[in-house]
């Protein structure tokens, strides 16, 4: 049998220490522990930022991984503490404030961070990540049943996520996040295209060539192709796409379809 395995996502910053506090609790928790880092370059504060890396990355992983994130703006105030467990086993800890929205889908429970045996309480109001979030991540990973961490909780907070908007032969959308490339990610999913072939993408109005791959454009071209997140991107060969449009959030994205797929309800879940 491996050794349990936790992944850390934060705002913290990759040259800070608090990282490594993070890490020290777990591993004081669980010697044998297995840590990755999926980042700590979370945009401070970014809430959408966070969610969609979790997204991404998440599903990569091992379903008995325990997965840490921490972005926390309400960090000491009387937002709840979160374990989620989502419709397919994955298990998620941290703040209820919408970062864990990609996880709260059909299936998924929740169980609010309440027990005085199981929850410590913080030695600081400041840092939750180190003193509340880290042990109790490390007791999943040890086996805890999140069940007995609390009380279920019915009305997790979940981020306004934005979706694509199929209609009148395009789909719709805006740019929500930026990579360390500057490719921009996008609310529109492969699977909102259902099957059908694009003939354009429109990037606040300019012409972006619809590609498979990086390579297949020019350099410094204007792109749009499925990244590999299963979300559309914005994207400029060896250059940055945020840069090119001097902006990265809020870019209207519309693609312009040929040959369709079946169609589904405008705007709905893929």
């Amino acid at each position: 049998m491996s050794s349990p395995l936790v992944t850390l996502t934060t705002d913290y910053g990759a040259g800070s220490g608090y990282p490594a506090q993070l890490k020290g609790v777990l591993l004081r928790a669980l010697p044998e522990l297995r840590i990755v880092d999926l980042s700590h370059g979370v945009p401070p504060y970014d809430l959408l930022a966070g969610a969609l890396l979790l997204e991404a990355c998440v599903p990569a992983f091992p379903l008995e991984a325990v997965h840490l994130a921490v972005v926390d703006p309400g960090v000491g105030t009387a937002r709840r503490g979160l374990c989620v467990l989502d419709g397919e086993g994955r298990r998620l800890v941290g703040p209820d404030n919408g970062l864990l929205t990609p996880f709260l889908g059909p299936g998924a429970r929740a169980w609010e961070l309440a027990d005085p045996a199981l929850v410590p309480q913080p030695r600081l109001a400041t840092f939750h990540g180190r003193d509340v979030f880290a042990p109790v991540a490390a007791a999943l990973a040890g086996g805890l049943d999140p069940a007995r961490l609390g009380p279920p909780v019915a009305d997790p907070v979940l981020l306004d996520w934005p979706s694509a908007e199929r209609i009148a032969g395009q789909v719709r959308g805006v740019t929500l996040a930026v990579d360390p490339f500057g490719n921009l990610v996008t609310s529109i999913r492969e699977c909102d295209l259902a099957g059908a072939e694009v003939r354009l993408a429109l990037c606040d109005g300019r012409p972006a060539r619809w590609v498979r791959t990086f390579g297949d454009g020019q350099p410094g071209e204007l792109l749009a192709l499925v990244g590999s997140g299963g979300r559309i991107e914005v994207a400029v060969r060896e250059g940055s796409a945020a840069g090119h449009l001097h902006r990265w959030r809020g870019v209207e994205v519309r693609l312009l379809l040929g040959a369709a797929g079946p169609l589904g309800a405008p705007g709905g879940p893929c």
